[in-house]
């Protein structure tokens, strides 16, 4: 394991998914994801360090433009995954944790799918209309690798809900 795949204490973070995969480089890449995840809202430049240095990339293929970042499908590059993930590091405080369900991998060790919940409840900043935000949401993620840093986060989740909860 790397540096850079150390979980660092922060956001709780639950795998409940047994890891029954054979491949060691597969299982390197599951601890980059509970860092993911644990760094989330707490740790940017640790958060930022588990990503490639080359043309990292966000894609939200269900988007909504009533929530701040959420209004673009691809991000590509780092201006663009900053312009994504900034607002929601620097713009919200308090619980974001995460709870890991199911973790698929296939025959490529370097593409990993999560089930995933979230229990959120933070405080956001003048970006997100400084509107209290709770709710438990559900996700898909499939994340794929290079050399054991993240190369591309897919994230599916229900925007309807995120709509209602934020009163968008």
């Amino acid at each position: 394991m790397t540096d850079s795949a150390t979980l660092r204490p922060a956001q709780r973070v639950t795998v409940t998914a047994p890891i029954t995969t054979r491949s060691e480089r597969a299982r390197r890449n599951i601890e980059v994801i509970r860092a993911f995840f644990g760094s989330y809202l707490v740790d940017k430049p640790h958060f930022y360090s588990l990503w490639v240095e080359d043309g990292p990339k966000v894609i939200t293929p269900f988007v909504t433009a009533d929530v701040a970042t959420c209004s673009a499908a691809v991000h590509d590059g780092w201006d663009a995954i900053r312009a994504f993930w900034d607002p929601i590091h620097d713009g919200m405080t308090g619980k974001f944790d995460w709870t890991v369900e199911e973790i698929m991998v296939g025959e490529d060790p370097d593409v990993i799918v999560t089930k995933a919940t979230s229990d959120i409840d933070v405080t956001t900043s003048a970006v997100w209309g400084g509107k209290p935000l709770k709710y438990q949401g559900r996700y898909i993620q499939i994340f794929s690798f290079d050399d054991g840093r993240i190369k591309t986060f897919e994230e599916y989740y229900d925007t309807a809900l995120l709509n209602s909860i934020y009163g968008a």
